[in-house]
């Protein structure tokens, strides 16, 4: 068995394009580990649905969603400053950017131009753009997110999906709080297979 046919996502991507889309939520990922830069940064995820677009998920029809992450910087140069100022059609001072709240995005419609990655087994969001004027803004059902690591909340957290749950664990906050402060000691009971 060859790791390239077990690594593959199980949900096939939607097609390159423009779609509608609708703000589903914000998480607040922490401060994450970056391997490819070799440092520290906070990351947030925005999370879209795009209304009309549907997925079977365990025999049940679901709507499609994508999430885009991003590092918290207020820096006029950052992927999300550029993000916002495309979603809202306006440019932000820096002391304006400052104070930006990333939970106002939650329930705000956009375009999202969606690009695959080069094997063809992701869907990247590239760039967002706003709702054209005069066209109907997409609206949703689907519950609202809304995560913030200071204001931790064990019966939201559970009801992240376990991959942002995964997500989270890696912060060096969850680190800090939730992570045991003395080590786990494991003792093979008569009888196991040694590793």
């Amino acid at each position: 068995m060859k790791i390239k046919d077990r690594a593959k996502p199980k949900v096939p991507p939607v097609e390159a394009g423009v779609y509608m889309a609708v703000c589903i939520g914000f998480i607040d990922l922490g401060e994450q580990y970056s391997e490819k830069f070799k440092n520290y940064a906070n990351k947030g995820m925005y999370v879209w649905e795009l209304p009309g677009e549907t997925i079977e998920v365990d025999g049940e029809m679901k709507p499609r969603q994508l999430s885009k992450e991003f590092a918290i910087s207020g820096s006029s140069k950052s992927n999300l400053r550029k993000f916002i100022e495309s979603w809202n059609g306006k440019s932000y001072s820096d002391e304006e950017f400052m104070e930006f709240d990333l939970f106002d995005q939650i329930g705000k419609p956009c375009q999202l131009n969606v690009v695959l990655n080069e094997t063809k087994e992701y869907a990247n969001v590239d760039n967002l753009m706003p709702i054209p004027r005069g066209f109907p803004a997409p609206t949703t059902d689907t519950p609202l997110i809304r995560w913030d690591m200071d204001k931790w909340n064990d019966d939201v957290f559970k009801e992240l999906p376990e991959w942002i749950q995964e997500k989270i664990t890696k912060s060096t906050q969850y680190q800090k709080d939730h992570a045991p402060e003395t080590p786990v000691e494991v003792k093979a009971t008569e009888g196991a297979c040694p590793i």
